[in-house]
């Protein structure tokens, strides 16, 4: 063994106090850089699995596609494989819907179409059917059983006449709780029944499809690579439907990494300020030490890499220790992160089973490997000042070096009389930077616990649920926008027979409870003024009726509008939330709108009269507000989409039970209950808090150990000084006063950084969450337990480590301080 390692072995075993703490910070900060990338990307990874397990494959799908079309996709270089669909006929269902659907292997394979028992049907009458289209048509029969179905040929102006065929059952399919809810079924038939119901000429598939090298593309991208194949082939952009849950989970916004790796930039920074700062406080008593190595030959190479590999030591016991803990801590996060599913969570279930059993790798070897080269180059980092320092003093300087740092000044200020301020003082103005670095270090993570803390206290889950609900119940329209492979889903559509009509508005008065239903109407628009690529911006109009007239005044901030201005018909309200996208809209500006308005549009121009900062519960997400007469008049026809329904507290149960089943019989409709609403709020808000402060947690405890160095480091290289005070006079009472005050400069110091600095940036910081709505925020809530929490750690740590310092020092007789270093 060499010199240099002798050395800075024997510097690890004699320096144990100072490779402890060190040790300890290294260890934690290895935990939060363990855990942050195993946590956020394993979720990625069992969230794809579990949709992957779940959710068919394919990338996309072209419907009504012919065979010529189908047989130049075959060539195309873009596509990896496709499969066919061909729905050649459709099954009454009392109530619901069946559909007849042949499928090729590619798309059996694509579709992840799986059977409970039996196989796919290969010929003629041959079919799989589920168990549930079974008992709706009050039909029962197993495998091998011939039964007798009516069906209606789909043909190209809509449905044929039914017809009734003989089939024999191959295979059963499974019935999902979607299904039955919605009452819409599927069976598979063979090729040789879907060619003898759907002639060559007339015969449209649906195909469905993966695109090449989509593994190293991102979803836009793939998204422009069908969209071109689509345009060049003619096929319209109506006919293109992609499968949106598949490419979220498979292909992840490079985003969210960023965000990954912005958290790791702050847990390293943090972890290099607080190391650092113990070598460089540990560096300035130990500059003698490394004086005399010098003066016995020692070359600035050899102390540095003295310095360096003492440090490195430490972090080769540390690093592993943290990985250990980080991968236990990883384990016990995963399982934390799963009661984020609801029990009846189809895809939380798939979640749980793939991480009980293991199926989803959650601890990955690169990232042990990751995660010790950036704890260990962080280490390496923060070595490199303490290095410098004991490699350029000269051995004659290192020899009467005291710590402190040399002024400018000739003259030092004295006192005609000594007191516990006066020496308190003293020592800390010994080393201002020493002092400054550990304040600021303590600081930076009691700024950013203030600032997590503010969040979080203004995202106040009664608050939001109340904004979000005015009343104890919201009865709405199930509708979805964009979904393809469910036009029949769109409020277009829907809103031609609403569901909300005058029958149910009777229906629900007489319910017993029911006080009372306020009306809101909504449509889609675009904005001609404002392009999303080549189309028009897609937004919502929402239309309140008079009784949320002053809720809506209440909420302007730029502007002046009253509900009778917007009766007129040519002014509308615009939210705040739309500043972000359309910054360059004003009041006063005239808007040019395309309102959709059941099966026709209407083009309209109106003039932003003011701008609001409204409650989710008005405008329901929507970005501009209309009277609900306005909007209703401009569309032709009722609108209602939301009805807010108000009950009394004693019938609430009884009102929902009767609610619950209006949503039941019509699977257009939809709702929600404030319990509900706030008992979601609730846990989010609990769920996030809980990651948060225990981050903090971690993060607060690597601040900590700089704060214990530092004082341990006081009093150890001035137990001479304090032995020779004690000798002429200075009491143990007196000693304990002025380690409290040195102990409180530190803490006043970090908590007026803290507190001053932290509820500065928290509040900016809310008034951004405010602005984009993050986390549903609302109104501002000073963290006045958080606060006083952060007060009473700093004390209590400040008091404790004052305690088991003077404890320790007492061990000592007073000889064997004054002794001490001779």
């Amino acid at each position: 063994m060499s010199t240099v390692n002798r050395t800075a072995l024997s510097n690890l075993k004699q320096n144990k106090g100072k490779n402890m703490l060190t040790g300890i910070a290294i260890f934690l900060t290895t935990i939060l850089i363990f855990v942050i990338p195993t946590v956020g990307l394993g979720t990625v990874d069992t969230q794809m699995a579990a949709i992957n397990k779940y959710y068919p494959t394919f990338h996309a799908m072209f419907r009504d596609v012919d065979l010529k079309t189908i047989e130049e996709l075959s060539y195309r270089g873009e596509i990896e494989t496709m499969g066919l669909r061909q729905d050649p006929a459709q099954i009454p269902v009392p109530d619901g819907t069946g559909m007849m659907v042949y499928m090729d292997d590619t798309a059996l394979k694509l579709g992840k179409m799986e059977l409970e028992a039996g196989e796919f049907p290969k010929r003629g009458n041959e079919i799989a059917v589920s168990q549930g289209l079974l008992e709706a048509l009050g039909i029962t029969a197993g495998i091998g059983d011939t039964i007798t179905l009516p069906y209606q040929p789909i043909e190209q102006g809509g449905l044929g006449y039914e017809e009734k065929g003989e089939f024999q059952i191959t295979g059963l399919l499974p019935t999902s709780e979607e299904q039955k809810e919605a009452k819409m079924y599927s069976t598979l038939v063979s090729k040789e029944f879907m060619e003898q119901e759907q002639p060559g000429d007339s015969r449209k598939y649906r195909v469905m499809f993966r695109i090449q090298g989509a593994d190293s593309m991102t979803r836009d991208q793939i998204e422009n690579a069908y969209g071109k194949v689509a345009a060049e082939l003619g096929i319209p952009e109506g006919d293109i439907a992609d499968n949106s849950s598949y490419l979220m989970a498979n292909y992840v916004d490079p985003a969210f990494y960023s965000g990954i790796v912005g958290i790791l930039l702050v847990v390293v920074l943090a972890g290099i300020m607080t190391i650092y700062s113990i070598y460089y406080i540990s560096m300035i008593y130990k500059v003698q030490e490394y004086g005399k190595i010098k003066a016995l030959g020692a070359t600035k190479r050899q102390i540095r890499q003295i310095v360096f590999r003492e440090g490195m030591l430490v972090a080769c016991i540390a690093v592993p220790v943290g990985l250990l803990a980080g991968s236990i801590a990883s384990k016990l996060g995963f399982k934390y992160l799963l009661n984020a599913f609801g029990e009846g969570d189809a895809l939380g279930n798939i979640t749980r089973q793939l991480i009980e059993s293991n199926e989803v790798a959650i601890l990955k070897p690169w990232i042990y490997l990751a995660a010790a080269g950036i704890a260990l180059a962080t280490v390496a980092l923060s070595l490199i000042r303490p290095m410098h320092i004991a490699a350029k003093i000269s051995p004659v300087e290192a020899m009467r070096y005291d710590g402190s740092i040399k002024t400018r000044k000739k003259k030092r200020k004295g006192h005609e009389e000594m007191n516990l301020i006066h020496l308190t003082g003293a020592n800390l103005s010994r080393n201002k930077k020493r002092s400054a670095i550990t304040i600021i270090t303590l600081s930076l993570t009691g700024i950013l616990f203030m600032v997590i803390a503010t969040v979080l206290s203004c995202a106040d889950p009664k608050e939001i649920a109340q904004a979000s609900m005015f009343d104890e119940f919201v009865l709405s329209v199930d509708s979805s926008s964009g979904d393809k492979m469910h036009p029949e889903k769109e409020w277009s559509v829907i809103s031609q027979n609403n569901p909300l009509n005058e029958e149910l508005e009777n229906h629900i008065m007489s319910i017993p409870g029911v006080e009372q239903i306020t009306r809101s109407s909504s449509t889609d628009a675009e904005l001609k003024d404002l392009m999303d690529g080549e189309e028009y911006w897609q937004t919502g109009i929402v239309g309140i009726p008079e009784t949320y007239a002053r809720e809506m005044e209440r909420s302007i901030i730029e502007g002046s509008c009253t509900y009778e201005d917007l009766l007129q018909g040519d002014k509308i309200v615009m939210d705040q939330s739309m500043w972000h996208w359309a910054p360059e809209f004003r009041t006063g500006d005239t808007v040019h709108m395309i309102l959709e308005a059941g099966d026709k549009t209407v083009e309209k121009e109106f003039t932003i009269a003011a701008v609001a900062d409204m409650p989710n519960g008005l405008n329901h997400y929507n970005s501009f507000v209309l009277p609900k007469a306005v909007l209703d008049d401009i569309c032709g026809l009722s609108m209602d989409y939301y009805w807010s329904i108000a009950a009394g507290d004693k019938e609430v149960k009884a009102v929902e039970e009767q609610l619950r089943a209006v949503t039941e019989e019509d699977q257009n409709l939809k709702m929600r209950t404030f319990e509900e609403e706030l008992a979601e709020r609730t846990k989010n808000a609990g769920f996030t808090s809980q990651l948060c402060y225990v981050f903090m947690a971690v993060l607060g405890g690597v601040g900590i150990m700089n704060l214990i160095n530092t004082m341990i480091n006081s009093i150890y290289v001035r137990r001479r000084e304090l032995g020779i005070m004690q000798a002429i006079g200075l009491s143990e009472r007196q000693l304990v006063r002025m380690l409290q005050m040195e102990g409180a400069f530190y803490t006043a110091g970090t908590l007026i950084l803290s507190l001053g600095l932290g509820n500065l940036l928290g509040y900016l910081t809310f008034l951004y969450a405010k602005k984009d709505g993050l986390l549903g925020i609302i109104s501002y809530h000073y963290p006045a337990v958080q606060t006083i929490v952060l007060i009473a750690v700093v004390l209590v740590i400040q008091l404790l480590l004052t305690y088991l310092i003077m404890k320790n020092f007492r061990r000592q007789s007073m000889i064997e301080r004054i002794r001490f270093s001779e």
